[in-house]
């Protein structure tokens, strides 16, 4: 936390994790600690898409915004190009001749946040979403953002190298190229923290599970806040706690397997050998043996090239992750979706 306090004094902050890794729920406690004005955009419902275009990406900024920044300063919106105000509500006019800018609304803010002297902070939460963003290159708008205007940008992800592919920091030719930015990583609990997690947050409902139970909880969940918050929520409707992580897994299972077929979106080509290399890789495989697999169902030879592109993809959206030369799901609870 103290970490992600101190990146919003800078322009950019990078907020990354694997699913359910806490996130959200960090920026959520961060924009009610600290002062300003916080315009999240949840991205998340662009998953299921196959693509973004701007008109979705300026109306879900218009509802933001409308939600965010006071009246009396959405009045300052006057005048700009393609900004019209109708009652108490911004409306943008996202297409046609006199359309609004990107920039434009970030010049405003910008000036709204010197005027105020507040902090503008805008929360891109799950940013990879938009690599599916067609016929606009928002990277401009953005390192035009950070050179010259007072705002600051969160983009938090769950698909790491996705993200990193979105913006290009790494790109001699990306807008964003050479620009400094903080980076923090939300990490799943340790055993230990994870145990004192769900202890601590039964003690506030002054409700006793035994110890043993919290440690399966935490053995078969691993340390992920998203699921053992869900295991904590079902225990106390349930007050079993079989069936409680009974139902965690059940409900982990097929948001996994939901999620893995967003994924799949725009490679339907390539399915069966995403799942191949996913089955094959539950308790960790090497790229050989992955390779190999699809191979063996498929009757034929896969270009090295081609293989070695699957698997990084898998990584980039942080199903499996390296450690070493072996490949294994990021998750427990995604090995455990692909086993079954």
């Amino acid at each position: 936390m103290e970490r992600l306090k101190f990146g919003i004094d800078y322009p950019m902050t990078l907020l990354l994790g694997i699913r359910r890794s806490g996130k959200s729920s960090l920026v959520k406690v961060l924009t009610k600690k600290e002062r300003g004005i916080w315009i999240y955009l949840d991205l998340r419902k662009f998953e299921s898409s196959t693509f973004i275009s701007f008109k979705d990406l300026i109306l879900e900024l218009e509802k933001v915004i409308n939600v965010s920044v006071p009246e009396r300063l959405r009045k300052l919106f006057a005048g700009v190009r393609g900004v019209s105000i109708a009652g108490v509500n911004l409306r943008f006019k996202w297409g046609g001749e006199g359309k609004v800018e990107f920039s434009q609304i970030l010049e405003k803010l910008s000036e709204i946040s010197e005027k105020e002297g507040k902090r503008i902070v805008i929360i891109f939460d799950e940013s990879q979403e938009l690599r599916k963003l067609k016929g606009y290159n928002l990277l401009y708008p953005l390192a035009y953002a950070y050179d010259n205007l007072k705002i600051r940008f969160v983009f938090t992800g769950s698909e790491i190298g996705m993200v990193y592919d979105f913006l290009k920091l790494d790109n001699p030719k990306s807008p964003l190229y050479g620009r400094a930015y903080t980076e923090v990583t939300a990490n799943p609990f340790s055993k230990e923290i994870a145990t004192e997690f769900l202890r601590k947050g039964f003690e506030e409902l002054d409700i006793k599970v035994e110890d043993r139970s919290l440690e399966d909880a935490v053995d078969t969940l691993g340390g992920l806040p998203g699921w053992l918050t869900y295991y904590g929520f079902t225990y106390i409707q349930e007050r079993d706690h079989k069936r409680a992580l009974k139902k965690t897994i059940e409900t982990a299972v097929n948001l996994i397997r939901e999620e893995f077929n967003n994924f799949l979106k725009g490679r339907e080509e390539a399915k069966e050998r995403y799942k191949t290399i996913m089955t094959v890789c539950t308790k960790g495989c090497r790229w050989g043996e992955a390779k190999n697999a699809i191979e063996a169902k498929e009757g034929t030879r896969i270009d090295d090239k081609r293989f070695t592109e699957l698997l990084n993809n898998l990584v980039k959206a942080s199903f499996l992750v390296k450690e070493g030369e072996v490949y294994k799901p990021a998750d427990v609870m995604i090995s455990v979706a692909f086993s079954s």
